[in-house]
C-alpha cells in the first residue's frame, strides 16, 4: 500500500493511498508592488497518493536528470527560463501532456475590479478553495491535504486564507488539512507547483499586454489535456454580494 510522507512545519506527516494532495506554489507580490509584474496568483497540482510515484515523482527527476543535468536542485522556473533550451522546452512539454495530474491557478491582478474590500491573498484563497472543490469532484478520496511552499512573506498568509474549509465528497465530509515545505525540500510537487503557476502568470501578463492568443507553455499545462483535471481562473471582476 503506497504512503506518502512529508516533512512540514507540523512534523512527518503520513499520507495514505486515497489522500488527494495538492501542492501550490504562489506567483508575483499579493500587493503588486512590482510595477512590471502587476500579478498574484496561487495555483499547482494535485494528484492522490496511489499515483504520485507514477505521475509526479519519477517523471519530474527523470526529466530533471536528463535534460537539466547541471540544475542544482530546487527546480526555480524564473531561474531556469533565463537560459532554457528548446530540447528542455520539448521535455517540459512532454512531461506535461503525457502524465495526467491534476493543475490549478487563480489569478488576481492590479485590474481587477475589486468591489468586495477584500485582501488580495485571502481573495484568491477563497478562489482556491472552489478550485480544490472542482478537482474533488474528479476523484475517490478519503483525505485532502494541502502542502504550500514555506514563503517568508506569504506562505502562513496563505494557510491561514485556507483555514477551517470542508469538502464533501458526497458521502462524508472532511476538513482541508493543511501543512508548510520549504523549497529546498526540493519536493517535486512542489517544483511542478512553481512550474503551473509561473506559467499561469506568464499568460495572464500576456492577455494584459493586449495579446490574445495562448502562448505555447500554456497550451501544454492548461489546454492539452482533459477539461476535468484542469481549473484556471483569472478573476476579473469581484462584488460584494
Amino acid at each position: 500500500m503506497m504512503r506518502l510522507i512529508l516533512d512540514t512545519n507540523k512534523g512527518q506527516i503520513e499520507l495514505g493511498e486515497n489522500t488527494l494532495v495538492f501542492a501550490l506554489d504562489d506567483t508575483g507580490h499579493e500587493e503588486f508592488k512590482d510595477r512590471d509584474y502587476q500579478i498574484y496568483g496561487i495555483g499547482g497540482c494535485a494528484f492522490l497518493v496511489k499515483d504520485y510515484q507514477r505521475l509526479i515523482e519519477i517523471p519530474f527527476n527523470y526529466t530533471c536528470s536528463k535534460y537539466f543535468p547541471d540544475l542544482k536542485r530546487p527546480f526555480h522556473t524564473t531561474d531556469v527560463i533565463r537560459t532554457i533550451t528548446k530540447e528542455q522546452i520539448e521535455a517540459l512539454n512532454h512531461l506535461f501532456q503525457k502524465f495526467m495530474f491534476f493543475r490549478i491557478a487563480n489569478i488576481i491582478t492590479s485590474k481587477t475590479d475589486n468591489r468586495a474590500d477584500i485582501e488580495n491573498i485571502r481573495l484568491t484563497t477563497g478562489t482556491i478553495v472552489n478550485s480544490i472543490k472542482t478537482i474533488s469532484e474528479q476523484a475517490e478520496f478519503d483525505r485532502i491535504f494541502v502542502i504550500c511552499e514555506d514563503s517568508e512573506r506569504t506562505g502562513v498568509k496563505v494557510m491561514n486564507g485556507l483555514f477551517g474549509y470542508k469538502i464533501s465528497n458526497g458521502v462524508k465530509t472532511f476538513d482541508i488539512e493543511l501543512g508548510l515545505m520549504p523549497k529546498k525540500s526540493c519536493s517535486p510537487a512542489l517544483e511542478i507547483a512553481d512550474l503551473i503557476i509561473h506559467t499561469a502568470g506568464r499568460q495572464t501578463r500576456h492577455r494584459l499586454s493586449g495579446k490574445t492568443k495562448f502562448l505555447p507553455d500554456f497550451e501544454s499545462v492548461f489546454k492539452s489535456i482533459d477539461n476535468r483535471l484542469i481549473s484556471f481562473m483569472e478573476l476579473t471582476r469581484v462584488v460584494d454580494k
